[in-house]
């Protein structure tokens, strides 16, 4: 409504604005008539009219103003007092709202207060029949469970024991072949431990019954009986005889096969003359045509003549050291033992 005053006021004075525009162009036509005196006095009277109906509309305008001031005034009070009623209105409302949700409230508690035994009661009741229901189902399902469980037990044991009893039948199985296996190795191994066994006791038969005769000089061959023949018969071998050379009783046991190894007590003699005793026995022993070791122990070297004569009998060895005759007796106990020959 205020802009609505303000258009007005500007519309009234572009009016009167215009006015002393429009009579000043007139003027302007007839000054070009040339202006008279009366024509001025005219004019002035004119401007005099227009100042009074200025003023006039200047008053109209003061009054309308302030007119449109009051009016606004009283618009503000009566809008300030509608608020003012607007607000005491809400704060009543409000006000009422709240009494009436405090007295819904009570109604509802008061009526909760004298429900609360019969809806307990029916709560109950209600909570014991869901318990009863629930129990029974849960029984059920229970006894269901327990009918599955069952029955999956037992086919899981019968696929068990059938699982196991395979299992125990590839077992045995595998047993029976480790055990024939075994027992086959065990066999075989205890036949090789046996022909070892009895190889070993015949070796030690063949070297036990070896037949042992010494020979030589009648003083030397009693010195050998009491050290190296006894250590000889204290290593297992007991055939041992002691004999003085005699050419008819040795020419008899090479017939008669009667030992196994001849050994001879080799001495140089006091002169140097070779040792006619050994040389003979080498030539019997060369005669006969046999595996006869000969073994000549001693100390002494030995004439080159009759060592000739020796190295023509293959089976001739020479021990100089008392240890060097016993292994050679040892080894050649095994490899040329008649007896051992006759059995083979």
């Amino acid at each position: 409504m205020k802009g609505r005053c303000w258009l007005f006021i500007y519309i009234c004075l572009y009016i009167l604005l215009s006015l002393p525009s429009l009579a000043y162009a007139e003027d302007a036509k007839q000054v070009e008539k040339a202006p008279t005196l009366e024509g001025l006095n005219n004019r002035i009277e004119d401007l005099e009219g227009h100042r009074e109906l200025l003023k006039d509309l200047g008053e109209e305008v003061k009054n309308y103003r302030d007119h449109i001031q009051a009016e606004m005034t009283r618009f503000q009070e009566t809008m300030q007092s509608e608020r003012d009623s607007f607000f005491a209105m809400f704060q009543f409302l409000v006000g009422a709202q709240t009494a009436l949700l405090a007295i819904g409230g009570y109604i509802v508690i008061y009526y909760i207060g004298q429900t609360k035994m019969d809806l307990r009661k029916q709560m109950e009741l209600e909570l014991d029949q869901t318990k009863k229901e629930l129990n029974k189902e849960f029984q059920q399902q229970l006894r269901e469970e327990k009918q599955m469980i069952e029955k999956q037990f037992h086919n899981e044991l019968a696929l068990a024991i059938k699982d196991y009893h395979n299992q125990l039948q590839q077992v045995r199985l595998q047993m029976e072949k480790q055990y024939k296996d075994t027992l086959e190795q065990v066999a075989r191994e205890t036949e090789q431990d046996y022909v070892a066994l009895k190889k070993n006791i015949e070796n030690e038969k063949t070297f036990t019954s070896s037949r042992i005769w010494v020979m030589g000089p009648e003083a030397e061959i009693k010195k050998m009986e009491t050290e190296e023949v006894d250590l000889i018969r204290r290593r297992g071998i007991q055939h041992v005889q002691v004999k003085l050379f005699d050419r008819d009783q040795l020419h008899q046991a090479l017939e008669n096969n009667e030992f196994d190894i001849l050994i001879y007590r080799y001495i140089m003699s006091a002169d140097g003359s070779s040792d006619q005793d050994l040389i003979t026995i080498a030539k019997m022993l060369m005669e006969k045509n046999d595996e006869i070791p000969f073994i000549v122990y001693g100390e002494e070297k030995i004439k080159k003549e009759t060592l000739n004569t020796l190295n023509k009998y293959r089976y001739f060895s020479i021990s100089n050291f008392r240890l060097s005759l016993i292994g050679n007796i040892f080894a050649l106990a095994y490899a040329f033992n008649k007896q051992n020959r006759n059995r083979s």
